[in-house]
């Protein structure tokens, strides 16, 4: 499980450095572009659920019952102390950008998106940081 676990995290610091490192570009089209905005649909997507399983994964290698729903997954990593309680509280909208992504696309994305590479990237960092030190 281990190694499962450190080829997710390897992935979602490829998509984070991918949206951190275009973030400039990406954020001046996404509202023009409808190729930008898929791209960053999908990267945002993966992040999302990369992190999901990661939670999953980590509660039930430490022992802990699996989580019921996405949301529950984040809440629980804080219950457990596996991360910060705070942070946990703050982080689980990650399941919310999850969902609005996966069943609300016939809404505009675009404001949730902008959101999120203003302010998702560095919960993403924070938080693979945290997972880094429970490996």
């Amino acid at each position: 499980m281990k190694e499962v676990l450190f080829n997710k995290l390897q992935r979602l610091k490829e998509e984070t450095k991918y949206l951190v490192d275009n973030k400039p570009k990406l954020f001046r089209n996404l509202k023009s572009s409808v190729e930008t905005k898929k791209i960053v649909e999908r990267s945002v997507y993966l992040c999302a659920e990369i992190v999901l399983d990661i939670a999953d994964l980590i509660i039930i290698k430490k022992g802990y019952p699996k989580p019921t729903t996405y949301s529950d997954s984040i809440y629980k990593l804080g219950e457990y102390n596996l991360i910060q309680k705070e942070f946990a509280r703050k982080f689980v909208h990650i399941a919310g950008v999850r969902n609005f992504l996966a069943h609300d696309y016939q809404k505009n994305t675009v404001p949730e998106l902008e959101k999120f590479l203003k302010y998702g990237l560095n919960d993403l960092k924070k938080f693979m940081k945290a997972v880094e030190a429970l490996l």
